[in-house]
């Protein structure tokens, strides 16, 4: 159960400590006073997603902790597998901060989102007025009638989503050879295109740095011309000569430069070498703008073969070897082909009559679900109520679009009067009768569920007089089973709760803020006064006296 909830800079929430009852508790109070903030708060404490909007102006964090006892053996083995120790108290906190940063501690240890959502997951489940919308979608319903024993259908999905993976395996396989049929011989067709298109531009190894070289020799030639010849000239001036000369005057009376002498004469017939090798270069050297097109036109022919095939040249190879195995294994691969075809054709199969197994057992839970919603709303003052978890019929086994979730497409169907064919709920149920459905629903769901504590914004929305009361005495029962927390602006469901937390708005130094108190018997009775719209009045309290009693006579019968 939980036992204490902290807010602090939540909205309109300053800070709020809220002590909750074992039973039925409701939070009563003017609408816009924060009743609702405090079930947000609650939400985001196991999970939810927070908003910058959430935290309260002029704050830069707000943090909300909560105080469990009593935790159950389920959530003490997930607790474990986090490697977290929990005995029977289990707090958690979580923080938000300006910045878009969020905490969560739990007993202390710090989680993530996930792990806080699946803890919160077997704690608590909420019903809010998002949810009445939720179910007027026909997708969710599959999803409902999956939740109410999930683990009967566990081994049945987990064979489905194998089934699919080996099909997808398969198909992957059939489409590496070719597919099939017309697949198949376009298949062929682009591989040949590809293997002509390759080995007929005759690839010779390192050919595109070579064209790359004599395209900027030959876009360069009237620079590389005038600067050898230039430099030919120079290398010729006789100016070397002169020196070499000079030094074998000198030498002659000092035997020191010899040496020079020697080292000159070697460069010397380096130069004379090198100016003939450049005369010969400059010999051989032309220019035609013709054999530039054709290489710049090879170049571009090159190009486009890496971007098609591979960034580099040995790309384009390795691409072109392998493409060469591909068609020569679509050629010969009749057989694998069959053999693949074959297999995946048992596995479709295999595949189908686990969805039929899985459409057997939701049916079967479909049966279970409807006669427990009808006891349940007729308890709730409905009991001309027609509700049909309908199933739209199975498609053969060769047009069927499996997924993981099976092949059932199904609708929930209702009708509350007498002589009215059941239909779907968005063009059927009303506000007051979606108010009592959903209160059946959760009650349903959650006896199979291993949640201690049941929340609801305004279950009773739409209702009112002695079918309010009725809704009262439904809760008064969960309660007997789970923690309930309420909000509620009715007098009879008010009447019938063990703890009342009023909240309420103050203005303190020119800001909002909600302020909470909890009620004693002569305060309930001034709001129950109040809720029939005589606050004061002698008629007013006499009624207030005789809804207590009549609720405290019921209580009391709960317990024998």
């Amino acid at each position: 159960m939980l036992k204490t909830l902290t807010i602090k800079n939540f909205a309109i929430i300053e800070n709020i400590s809220l002590s909750f009852h074992l039973g039925f508790n409701v939070l009563i109070g003017e609408t816009g006073a924060g009743k609702s903030i405090i079930l947000d708060a609650l939400n985001f404490v196991l999970g939810d997603k927070p908003s910058k909007d959430n935290i309260r102006h002029g704050s830069t964090e707000l943090s909300v902790k909560a105080v469990f006892e009593n935790v159950s053996n389920n959530i003490k083995e997930k607790l474990n597998e986090f490697q977290i120790e929990c005995d029977d108290i289990l707090i958690i906190s979580r923080s938000f901060s300006i910045e878009g940063k969020s905490t969560s501690l739990i007993n202390g240890e710090p989680v993530t989102v996930s792990m806080l959502k699946q803890i919160g997951n077997m704690i608590l489940d909420f019903y809010g007025q998002n949810e009445s919308v939720s179910i007027l979608n026909v997708k969710n319903h599959i999803k409902m009638l999956d939740a109410y024993k999930p683990t009967l259908l566990i081994s049945s999905k987990e064979k489905i989503s194998q089934y699919i993976s080996a099909y997808k395996e398969l198909e992957s396989q059939i489409k590496n050879i070719g597919g099939n049929g017309e697949d198949r011989e376009r298949t062929l067709e682009l591989l040949s295109y590809q293997i002509k298109e390759i080995e007929n531009a005759h690839i010779e190894k390192d050919e595109d740095e070579r064209l790359a070289e004599k395209i900027q020799t030959l876009s360069n030639f009237e620079k590389i011309s005038t600067s050898l010849n230039q430099c030919y000239n120079a290398l010729n001036n006789n100016e070397l000569q002169s020196a070499l000369t000079n030094l074998d005057i000198a030498q002659q009376y000092d035997n020191k430069l010899i040496q020079y002498n020697e080292r000159l004469n070697s460069c010397l017939i380096d130069i004379e070498d090198i100016s003939s090798s450049i005369k010969e270069y400059l010999s051989n050297l032309s220019f035609s703008e013709t054999e530039l097109d054709n290489i710049t036109e090879r170049q571009e022919q090159i190009k486009t073969l890496k971007k098609k095939y591979g960034p580099t040249l040995n790309d384009v190879e390795r691409y072109l070897t392998k493409v060469k195995e591909d068609y020569d294994n679509i050629l010969n691969s009749e057989q694998i082909l069959k053999n693949l075809i074959l297999k995946q054709n048992d596995v479709r199969h295999k595949l189908y009559n686990e969805c039929l197994e899985l459409h057997n057992l939701r049916l079967k839970l479909s049966k279970e679900i409807e006669k427990s919603v009808k006891e349940e709303l007729s308890s709730l003052g409905m009991k001309n109520t027609k509700f049909e978890i309908s199933f739209k019929e199975l498609k053969s086994e060769e047009e069927c679009n499996f997924t993981n979730n099976g092949i059932d497409e199904i609708e929930f169907l209702f009708s509350a009067n007498v002589g009215e064919q059941q239909k779907s709920l968005s063009k059927t149920i009303s506000g007051g009768e979606m108010s009592r459905f959903m209160l059946a629903i959760k009650n349903v769901f959650a006896q199979e569920n291993d949640v201690s504590i049941l929340v609801f914004d305004e279950i009773d929305s739409g209702v009112s007089g002695e079918i309010g009361y009725k809704v009262g005495q439904k809760l008064t029962m969960l309660s007997k089973k789970y923690q309930i927390i309420c909000i509620t602006h009715l007098a009879q469901v008010t009447a019938l709760a063990d703890r009342h937390i009023f909240i309420s708005k103050i203005v303190e130094n020119n800001q909002t803020k909600s302020i909470a108190r909890y009620f004693d018997e002569s305060q309930l009775l001034e709001y129950l006064s109040t809720l029939f719209g005589s606050k004061s009045s002698e008629i007013g309290l006499m009624h207030s006296k005789e809804l207590l009693n009549m609720a405290n006579e019921y209580k009391q019968s709960l317990n024998k």
